[in-house]
Parts: C-alpha cells; structure tokens; sequence
C-alpha cells in the first residue's frame, strides 16, 4: 500500500475542506502556530495549509523539503515567504473571492457601530447608566463621506455597501485602472484623508504600505472622522494611532489587525471607549470558512495529483524554465 502524502495544516479548518483531503492525504494539525512547531512538523510534509498567524518564512520552508505546495486560506500573503518558495519550485497559491464580502460587512459593521456607538450604549444599559440616551454622540451615516484606501474586491465590495446606505465613496488606488468604476477616484491620498468622515483601509501588507498610516495621515483627518482597518495591521503605525486618539485628533477607530496578534493585554488600544476591536475575524463566518477551507484543500489536491492549482501568487520566482512551462499551462 502507497504511502499517503503528508498535510502540514496550521490550525483548524472547516470539515468540508477537511472532507475533501480525507483518505487522500495524511492530515497533520499542528498544536500550536510558533514557528519551532512548524520547523518540526514541515520536514516530511508534501503540502502546508496556513491560517494567519503561522510564518512560513526562510527558516520553515528550508525544513520542508518535500514541500509542493503552501495554501493561504485567505488573500493576503505577508506571512509566507514567497519569493524563496518560488525559488524551490513550491507553489504559493491563495483563496481570493472566498471572503471578500464578508470582510466588507465586517468594515461596514464597524463603521455602524462607531457612529452608532453601540458599542459604547450596550455598557451604558448594563452599568444603569441609562442617562446616557441623552448624550446624542451618535451621528448619522448617511451623507457622509467615506474615503477607501485600495480599490481591489473587498474594496469594491465595502463600497457598494456604503452607497446603499447613502454614503458618498471616494475611492483611492494607484495599481487601477478608474474607467468603467462606479464611484468617485482621487489620485491624492492626502485629499482622501482630509475630507473623509471615515477612511476604511483594504490594502495588503508590502514594503511600501508598512505603517503609511502614521502622524502625517492621521493629522489631516478631521477631529470627528474615524479610521477602520480591517486588512493588515502592518498598515498602520499603532503609536501614532494611541497618540491621535489620545490627543483627540480623530473621533475613534475600529481595528481587526494589529502590529502583534494575539493583542497584548497592556496594548495602550484597550484603553480607549471610541475604539472597537475585534481579534481578525473581518474574513470569518461559517459560510467564509467552508468556502476557503474547500478552495485551500482543492489547491492542495490538484498541485498533489500534478495539476495546476489555481490563484498561485509566485510564479515569477520560479526558475526560469519551470516558470515558462507553469505559465503556459495556466493560459492554455
């Protein structure tokens, strides 16, 4: 009897992927998302699939030599080392359109309960405070303007949100084209800033997005706009937030990424009323996850048996010939 092909997975996934690898694959959760723990369980694994807090950097896909293919659930990438992974002939592929909209509710959500403050109204009710009915820091969402910082799906997805609700979108992305979309473009990420009541980020984590949300951003937003983060919190330098919090630069924030996950009880964010958070969950429903966990396990299925999996995000760091061959199947 053949010897099944190992799955390093990083945490749990839905039972439907699960579903599709049972009996075609020996499955290997691991314990724990540290990276000795991966050092360890990658070295004979023919495939990984990772959630968001496992790194697979250098050091781990080293260990793997075996490894064919790593599967993000999810879009982005910034926690596998993808240029080295192409250099070793493994593919890196992701699950893009799994979760786009659930990542827009999520932003929208946020945006409803900062304005709202049902956040901020529920401890009211529960401590007696019910005075607090009078206080009328809730606004209105319809009418104001929301500037969203990077135009891909969940953008586009967040967008058609808002303008159901009234909100007038102003969009900022220089990697697209603007012809043929549906709302407002400034090429001017400081105009974004200074007119938005709310700025909702959707970028993924590069060189060139690492903490550009920093002093000079956040001192041009209005003193009652608020700043939603729901993609990397790569993106945003945490310190110059505490501080436009603390100095009461901006009405508030809502974040579901941040510079170190799990969050560290003494995060100076915690302390704030304006601010809602959520532990990265903006991608994550019970319909999101079985539709990334059928999409990841597929990939792996496919680069197992040979085939081109679909959504692969580092062929141009494949070796040459390999690349040429890859790129031929992919538009045959």
């Amino acid at each position: 009897m053949s010897k099944l092909p190992k799955v390093f997975i990083s945490e749990p996934i839905n039972s439907k992927g699960i579903e599709i690898l049972e009996g075609k694959v020996d499955m290997v959760l691991a314990p724990d998302t540290t990276k000795e723990t991966a050092m360890a369980l990658i070295a004979d694994a023919d495939a990984a699939i990772l959630r968001a807090t496992t790194i697979f950097d250098k050091d781990v896909i080293a260990k793997g030599a075996n490894l064919k293919i790593i599967a993000r659930t999810g879009v982005g990438m910034d926690n596998v080392d993808m240029k080295f992974a192409g250099e070793h002939g493994i593919y890196v592929c992701n699950t893009p359109g799994t979760n786009d909209t659930t990542v827009a509710e999520h932003a929208v959500a946020m945006i409803l309960a900062l304005s709202k403050q049902v956040i901020f109204m529920d401890k009211a009710v529960r401590k007696q405070r019910w005075h607090e009915r009078f206080s009328l820091n809730q606004i209105d969402i319809k009418g104001k303007k929301i500037g969203i910082i990077g135009y891909g799906k969940t953008g586009r997805a967040t967008a058609k949100f808002c303008k159901c609700l009234g909100m007038i979108v102003t969009a900022y992305d220089p990697f697209i084209a603007h012809e043929g979309l549906d709302v407002n473009f400034s090429d001017d990420l400081e105009t974004i800033f200074k007119d938005s009541d709310f700025v909702s980020v959707h970028c993924p984590a590069t060189p060139l997005t690492h903490k550009f949300i920093s002093d000079p951003y956040l001192n041009m937003m209005k003193p009652k706009a608020y700043l939603i983060n729901t993609s990397r919190g790569d993106l945003v330098d945490e310190q110059a937030l505490v501080d436009a919090l603390s100095e009461n630069k901006i009405a508030g924030a809502a974040l579901d990424v941040f510079k170190e996950e799990p969050m560290n009880a003494g995060n100076p964010l915690l302390k704030f009323s304006n601010v809602v958070l959520s532990p990265h969950v903006a991608g994550s429903t019970k319909e999101s996850n079985e539709r990334i966990a059928i999409a990841a396990a597929q990939a792996v299925i496919d680069a197992l048996n040979g085939r081109q999996p679909p959504n692969i995000c580092n062929l141009q760091y494949f070796p040459a010939t390999e690349n040429m061959l890859n790129e031929k199947n992919i538009h045959r």
